[in-house]
């Protein structure tokens, strides 16, 4: 899955030096073109997802399609700031 790629949404957070909150979906792309196709064709559609995953607390800020090696590094905590 590592060279695979994933749509996360970003989260507005009043304290973004202390990180950025995210959601991101497990549904695995072949390739960047088309994670940016799907996302880019109903973005509403993940931006509302994560929305309530974080049950309206968090608003939807941006999204993205990141591989899923940069993803690991996300979710393992092994980065603190990187652009995406």
């Amino acid at each position: 899955m590592l060279n695979k790629f994933f749509i996360i949404v970003t989260m507005v957070t009043s304290t973004p030096q202390l990180g950025t909150d995210l959601f991101a979906f497990d549904h695995a792309y072949e390739s960047k073109k088309a994670c940016l196709e799907k996302l880019q064709s109903d973005p509403t559609k993940y931006f509302t997802a994560a929305y309530l995953n974080f049950k309206g607390k968090l608003r939807p800020d941006k999204g993205y399609c990141i591989s899923g090696e940069l993803l690991k590094e996300v979710l393992e905590g092994n980065i603190k700031n990187s652009n995406i």
